[in-house]
């Protein structure tokens, strides 16, 4: 069975036809949910791309292949979803916006990165939009200079359109990663999208802001700082029109994936191929008056879409409402291909809960951000500022989905914040054993996290926290 991995970049898991968006226009992705199968609550591990990319790629955890940033590469080996495939004897190919280290990009033998698309534009003369402190400022919002068929959602559609001829050419088995940049800044759609929103049906909600002002912990980036946009407290109009360019794109990417599917349908190909979507984390996208990733271990920036097609299933729009993470999907084609799952891999299969199994769900759900660690189940979410360890986040998330009433601080629930901070330090201590090991009592009380634990109200002694470790 062929795999077609599509992937957009920032992407808020509910800017969807499907999802319920009352504006964005996705008919093709929603055409594609109401075959398959989509993910309610599908998290990334990090609202990084790089880290979540090779999460994705290697089904590990940040804390385990060390993967922090965007820059750099991998310390050690890990396999992937690639270079199993590529042991099945399929043909691995990227394209698009790949921004994975270096070893794991030598898992694919076909990459065609954007590194391509810009040498496209120098050949024909071509430049995108200049990145500069004024444009910055307008959000990163602009129309593109490039046509339609020239801009780089297209482009990397092309890119994908060549790698499957050659696979039916070939007459060889693939598992495709077509990667889209967009909707991630620069918000530049091609200019016959530019006016397909309008500006007037972005609300604007001042008390939203606010109360989202006062729950948020630490310092915002500075609107200088390159990639995180800012808020609608900058320019509100201006805000609004970066909002609908951000849509736009979203739109964009959606016809450019069904330009995809109409050709491997043309190729024969569609009855023999799975076709994922997914995104490597969120964004704002406008929500309590944000654009970007500023404020890391929201939902917002967490939670992202999530789309699978077997056309062996016959799922026909099923919601699946359980808890999974991007690490879960490695296990689940290693499953889906009857190849044994490799040891390093943390996730999990998610294929049992399309068959229903009522046990299938996690109970919790991790991320790291920078300095923010998450730890989030149906009912809770908390996050951990490691390098200020008195200050976090605490949100009852059933009657607080929108995470504005803070109740770290609060007497009332320290006992759940004690509870929910012993799995988040057994979790990290647990993926930093290299060898996969059990958690043991003595390296989970003897951490630092744990010793700032036992400090706090509402904490437990260290022979609850013993028993609790192991």
């Amino acid at each position: 069975m062929n795999v077609l991995f599509f992937m957009t970049d920032q992407h808020h898991a509910d800017c969807l036809g499907f999802m319920g968006h009352p504006l964005v226009k996705t008919p093709n992705l929603d055409a594609l949910a109401e075959r398959g199968a989509w993910f309610r609550n599908m998290f990334s591990c990090s609202a990084i791309c790089a880290p979540s990319r090779t999460s994705f790629l290697t089904g590990t955890y940040l804390r385990t292949h060390e993967h922090f940033t965007n820059p750099g590469d991998l310390h050690r080996p890990f396999p992937s979803i690639a270079s199993e495939y590529r042991n099945a004897g399929h043909r691995a190919g990227v394209c698009g916006k790949v921004h994975i280290p270096d070893r794991l990009m030598r898992h694919f033998d076909s990459v065609d990165p954007m590194a391509n698309y810009r040498a496209y534009l120098e050949e024909r003369g071509l430049r995108e939009v200049e990145v500069t402190k004024e444009f910055h400022q307008k959000f990163m919002s602009a129309p593109s200079p490039v046509s339609y068929k020239d801009h780089k959602v297209a482009w990397t559609a092309d890119r994908a359109i060549d790698f499957l001829n050659a696979a039916k050419k070939d007459e060889t088995s693939f598992f495709l990663w077509c990667s889209f940049g967009p909707p991630h800044a620069p918000h530049t759609p091609p200019a016959e999208m530019d006016n397909l929103y309008n500006p007037e049906d972005i609300p604007i909600d001042w008390e939203a802001y606010e109360r989202f002002e006062r729950s948020r912990v630490g310092q915002r980036a500075m609107i200088e700082d390159f990639w995180k946009v800012g808020s609608v407290r900058h320019d509100p109009s201006i805000f609004q029109k970066a909002v609908c360019r951000y849509l736009a794109l979203i739109t964009t990417v959606d016809r450019e994936i069904g330009r995809v599917l109409e050709r491997l349908n043309a190729l024969g190909l569609e009855e023999e191929t799975l076709v994922i979507f997914t995104a490597d984390h969120g964004d704002f996208a406008g929500h309590w008056g944000q654009l970007g990733k500023n404020v890391p271990g929201y939902d917002d920036l967490l939670r992202i879409p999530f789309i699978y097609y077997d056309p062996e299933r016959a799922d026909h729009g099923r919601c699946v409402e359980g808890l999974y993470q991007n690490v879960d999907l490695f296990p689940s084609l290693c499953e889906r291909l009857n190849r044994d799952i490799p040891p390093t891999v943390q996730g999990e299969s998610f294929l049992p809960a399309l068959e229903g199994y009522p046990g299938a769900s996690r109970r919790y759900v991790y991320a790291e951000t920078h300095n923010v660690k998450t730890i989030r189940s149906h009912g809770w979410k908390l996050n951990f500022y490691g390098v200020h360890p008195n200050r976090g986040q605490l949100f009852r998330m059933g009657a607080d989905p929108d995470e504005t009433a803070n109740l770290w601080t609060d007497p009332n629930y320290a006992h759940i914040k004690v509870e929910l901070m012993q799995e988040l330090i057994a979790w990290m201590v647990q993926c930093e054993q290299a060898d996969g090991m059990e958690i043991k009592a003595e390296e989970f009380v003897n951490t630092r996290w744990y010793r700032w634990l036992a400090q706090q109200p509402g904490q437990v002694d260290d022979q609850e926290g013993r028993a609790h470790a192991v």
